[in-house]
């Protein structure tokens, strides 16, 4: 066969089976560039956040009390606040919305420009997917991203020299002796005895102190001052009595579709524990099919059965509120296959 011939036949094929494959290939191209490109970034989100929190804990460093928690940056407090503007800034034209009640700072043991002091940061972050498909691996289009970091807050070291002989002689070191747990009357020989004195006496509530005893103290056990420092204590008046805890009784409702149990079946509980709201107050859901869920309002929760026979799921609450625990359910949640 010629060459003529050959460029003849290849001319009468049909080309639109190429344009029916192409429409056919194009929409999987997408998806699976969609999410490349979803997965790009979720990285960069990931290293933003950690650089949010790391420029935070570096301004934190340099002025560990300009800090106000949950208070956005303005023009009118950005010398003060300047620890979550520094972290807005480094978050601002990124992928990760951070708010200012997102950025927590907390110093150890206090934000005082002492030298062995830390500052800890805590930063977390929105991130929204660009598109649905990673959504089913990820429960949602939202992701919530977190990242800490610790540095020394900076203080000068004590300068070296000679000695004024008009200067008052050193004071002798000593160590802070551990009152956490004794009680009152012991404080006045303890710190006597470490050379020390009472600074600052507070009085606080407290489920777990006995009345009488020592909570915290202001410098720690531990640490190493001078001779004559004062120390600071907090005294435990036992139990808030408003704060009483015990009436804690779980208990919630549920309703289950389709009436026919048959897989999936959807389940929507409703919270009817008793509990004092001023008691700290956890809600834990136990579901039956290995999940387990906190919060006390639900979204409804599907069961399924892949198998070839019934399947039950027993359904209980627990709640704690204070020390106290109480816990109800048992409600076996039938499903068909």
């Amino acid at each position: 066969m010629s060459i003529r011939a050959l460029l003849r036949r290849f001319r009468q094929q049909p080309r639109g089976q190429s344009f029916v494959e192409f429409a056919l290939i194009l929409p999987i191209f997408l998806v699976i560039l969609s999410a490349a490109v979803d997965l790009g970034r979720i990285a960069y989100a990931r290293v933003t956040i950690a650089n949010v929190a790391r420029e935070a804990s570096f301004q934190a460093a340099q002025t560990p009390t300009a800090y106000q928690a949950g208070q956005p940056c303005t023009p009118g407090n950005e010398d003060a606040n300047k620890v979550i503007c520094r972290a807005i800034l480094e978050s601002t034209g990124s992928v990760i919305t951070v708010a200012p009640a997102d950025v927590i700072r907390t110093c150890d043991p206090d934000c005082s420009n002492t030298m062995g002091n830390t500052v800890t940061v805590a930063v977390t972050g929105r991130f929204n997917l660009l598109t649905p498909v990673m959504s089913v691996f990820f429960g949602g289009t939202t992701i919530t991203f977190s990242s800490t970091s610790t540095n020394q807050i900076s203080a000068m070291p004590p300068l070296g020299g000679e000695v004024d002989p008009t200067d008052p002689p050193p004071a002798n070191p000593t160590t802070t002796p551990n009152l956490v747990g004794v009680t009152e009357d012991l404080v006045p020989a303890l710190l006597a005895a470490a050379n020390l004195v009472e600074g600052t006496r507070t009085e606080e509530y407290d489920d777990v102190v006995p009345e009488g005893s020592i909570i915290s103290q202001s410098p720690a056990a531990g640490s190493i001052v001078d001779t004559g420092t004062a120390v600071d204590y907090v005294v435990s008046k036992g139990p808030d009595p408003s704060m009483n805890c015990s009436a804690v009784s779980a208990g919630f409702t549920y309703t289950k579709t389709p009436p026919s149990n048959k897989s999936p079946v959807t389940v929507t509980v409703t919270d009817t524990t008793t509990y004092n709201p001023a008691c700290p107050t956890v809600w834990v859901w136990t579901w039956g099919d290995g999940l387990t869920t906190t919060g006390q309002v639900q979204s409804p929760h599907v069961y399924y059965n892949y198998g070839p026979g019934n399947q039950t799921f027993i359904l209980s609450l627990t709640v704690t509120s204070g020390t106290f625990t109480s816990t109800t359910g048992g409600y076996a949640i039938l499903v068909k296959p």
